[in-house]
């Protein structure tokens, strides 16, 4: 389900806020129940801690950022912290709250995601700040007033930190001090999707790719921000305005020359290489979910809540898992032999990598999972809607408990 999910502007937004409302006051959607099954086994939780109040029921992409030595982690209240990535023991905290900026709201509204670079942590926030950390204690370096919301998390590359705001706005700033180096011109529709896919530095930071609210796949010069290559990705149809949202704010993927994008009311398409945009294979897919892979197939979850995998190199479809039906499951992610996803009521479920069917579920937060997890060095690091932090690792059998 789509809950906060819709970006509106001015009037039409408003108009078109009363048509969305009505059309999903009609029983249209089925929520699958909470699957019944018997655990092969439980997860192995190594260490369990919080930062701050989590997102609540806001669309916030906070995913833990993860080194050698350390776990970085965020709230929407303005918490960041660093973790030690062997016990959860907490290094360092900077409340971002107590900045001036955010005195007149109601909280920092952190929102785009945590990135590592140059000794840094680098936020990005709903209230238009993009915030610079030092990596070793905590202590505020920079800030810089974007004057948009960020709602993706920046990339740093080279000696500059680029963001990404909902209007379709790039901005690069100097990674020293957050002065502006330069801006390009907004690109947006007026009712998308709302949020904005991270973005991606490929061919050895020459190339930086997103996606974006037209439904198209845009890479550009870090260096200089002009436009290299555009290809479409979602071109929906419909009778109505909602049918033809386009969005494409799925991470793109590039995996030793391929590329891999998908749109919302779009298509999946596999395309060779950064220049020419030919397509190697296409499918009818739709969803604003990233994706995962192994070394053989692709894992998508779509519109539905269904999880796909599929050969990268065809897209042929080896299995569907169709149990969780409009349970807002996550973007999935591949751990070992299985496939992670999460969903609205907070259970993380492990699927068979092999046949999709669900080996094991645990509950880990009532407000639900939103994020999938992120995997370093075999482990496993989640966050959950409430803040909670688990770092765990796959498995070990039932029958030894």
């Amino acid at each position: 389900m789509l809950r906060g999910f819709w970006r509106f502007t001015g009037v039409l937004g408003l108009g078109l806020l009363t048509q969305s409302c009505s059309l999903f006051e009609k029983d249209v959607y089925v929520i699958a129940d909470v699957p019944e099954i018997e655990n092969a086994f439980e997860m192995n939780v190594l260490w369990h801690t919080s930062v701050g109040s989590g997102v609540g029921k806001f669309f916030s992409s906070l995913s833990p950022a993860v080194s050698e030595e350390r776990v970085f982690v965020a709230s929407r209240d303005g918490r960041v912290a660093a973790l030690d990535r062997s016990t959860g023991d907490r290094i360092w905290e900077t409340d971002l709250d107590d900045e001036e900026e955010n005195d007149s709201r109601r909280s920092p509204r952190i929102s785009g995601g945590v990135s590592l670079g140059f000794d840094k942590v680098f936020v990005g926030s709903e209230n238009g700040y993009l915030y610079a950390l030092d990596r070793s204690d905590g202590s505020l370096l920079w800030k810089y007033n974007a004057g948009e919301e960020i709602m993706s998390a920046p990339a740093a590359l080279a000696d500059r930190v680029v963001i990404y705001t909902t209007s379709g706005r790039l901005v690069a700033v100097n990674d020293d001090n957050g002065e502006e180096i330069w801006k390009t011109s907004d690109e947006y529709s007026e009712l998308a999707l709302r949020g904005t896919s991270n973005m991606l530095a490929v061919d050895g930071g020459k190339v930086l790719m997103f996606g974006t609210s037209q439904g198209k796949l845009n890479m550009v010069d870090p260096g200089t921000g002009t436009l290299i290559n555009s290809i479409i990705v979602s071109l929906p149809k419909g009778g109505s305005s909602i049918d033809r949202i386009g969005s494409v704010i799925a991470d793109p993927l590039f995996l030793e020359g391929e590329l891999v994008a998908v749109g919302y009311h779009g298509s999946l398409v596999h395309l060779m290489g950064t220049g020419s945009g030919a397509g190697t294979w296409k499918k009818d897919l739709s969803s604003y979910r990233s994706m995962s892979y192994d070394y053989s197939d692709l894992f998508i979850t779509d519109d539905k809540g269904h999880v796909h995998s599929m050969s990268r190199r065809d897209g042929q479809e080896r299995w569907v898992n169709r149990d969780l039906s409009y349970r807002d499951v996550t973007a999935p992610v591949s751990y070992g032999s299985y496939v992670l996803v999460g969903d609205m009521d907070g259970y993380l479920y492990w699927l068979d990598g092999a046949t999709g069917a669900i080996s094991s579920m645990e509950r880990l937060d009532s407000d639900g999972l939103y994020i999938p997890p992120v995997i370093y060095d075999g482990i496993a690091y989640l966050q959950t809607r409430d803040g909670d932090v688990y770092a765990f690792t796959g498995a070990r059998s039932s029958e030894e408990e």
